[in-house]
């Protein structure tokens, strides 16, 4: 278990009353009526462990919102009113002019209200405590998934680690791939669609910061089920393909895309409901009743040893 979960579970899982989903999930659930949760969930962004010093402070502003708004989607929710606390080292207008336009860009596209919120002086770091509203029956919880059905992705995997080894000269990219590699890693965009109308064919979600497997993991786990994932039905970009690199896709997170199990009968009806959403969702596995995660790789052999995702602590 990372280190980050291991001090939760050590230090503040603490037993909860009258709250239907506390720790443990992508939000926590508080009943607003008899029909609606109220979803809220709290992310922070620190220099030098999730963004580098220069990065550019409107994809900045806008990046720090996004994450918050994928742990909305991912309970099945609806993003509706964010907090925001700002630590900063000085009073930069040109930089708080430039970030907030970031930040109230993503806010407008999402339609997400800024309420409220702190700042104070020292190093980089922004928060977010996001409150967001989901239909009682629509909910997507880790532990709901079932064995025998089908594992989904939206979007594509993997351009954020590949944009994040761009940065670190790890790589070298040219042309399209190099602008959207870029782009997911420092401007991520959370599938943007009603999830009304596509959270009742699904039984568990989470989205994928901090890797395909750790994240897919978790589901597996509170779930007791197991899954079959076959890299070949990983939809990445065509530079992975080429270059075998599907570990980058695999772990290296910051995707802020959504991993959704749902029962096999219900493909049809999704494929349908994703095409009128312009919505790309693929069927990478099968959940199974082993309760061990297996994958294969490009060439269809058994990975013996898989590997740890994102780590805060690593």
């Amino acid at each position: 278990m990372p280190k980050e979960f291991s001090i939760i579970e050590k230090y503040f899982k603490k037993q909860i009353k009258n709250v239907p989903l506390g720790i443990g999930d992508d939000g926590a659930l508080i009943e607003k009526d008899k029909q609606t949760y109220y979803v809220i969930s709290q992310d922070t962004l620190n220099e030098g462990t999730h963004f580098f010093a220069n990065h550019n402070p409107r994809r900045l502003g806008w990046k720090t919102l996004a994450v918050n708004v994928s742990d909305i989607c991912a309970m099945g929710g609806t993003p509706r009113y964010v907090l925001l606390s700002l630590s900063i080292r000085d009073t930069n207008d040109s930089w708080l002019n430039e970030f907030s336009k970031g930040f109230f860009a993503c806010a407008k596209k999402y339609g997400v209200q800024l309420i409220g919120g702190d700042t104070s002086k020292g190093k980089k770091s922004f928060s977010i405590t996001i409150v967001g509203e989901v239909k009682k029956n629509d909910v997507l919880r880790r532990d709901s998934a079932k064995f025998d059905e089908d594992i989904w992705v939206t979007g594509e995997i993997g351009l954020a680690a590949l944009g994040l080894s761009q940065q670190m000269k790890k790589i070298s990219l040219k042309g399209q791939v190099h602008t959207k590699a870029l782009s997911a890693i420092e401007m991520p965009k959370p599938i943007k669609v009603n999830m009304q109308e596509i959270a009742p064919f699904f039984s568990s979600a989470i989205d994928i910061s901090d890797g395909l497997i750790p994240d897919l993991q978790h589901i597996l786990n509170q779930s007791k089920v197991g899954a079959t994932i076959n890299c070949i039905d990983i939809p990445v970009p065509s530079w992975i393909k080429k270059n075998n690199a599907y570990d980058l896709a695999l772990y290296g997170g910051e995707d802020y895309q959504l991993i959704l199990t749902s029962q096999k009968r219900n493909r049809e009806k999704i494929i349908k409901v994703a095409k009128k959403n312009n919505l790309k969702l693929s069927v990478i596995g099968t959940t199974t009743k082993s309760k061990h995660l297996e994958l294969f790789d490009a060439d269809n052999n058994l990975v013996k040893k898989l590997k740890k995702g994102f780590t805060h602590f690593g």
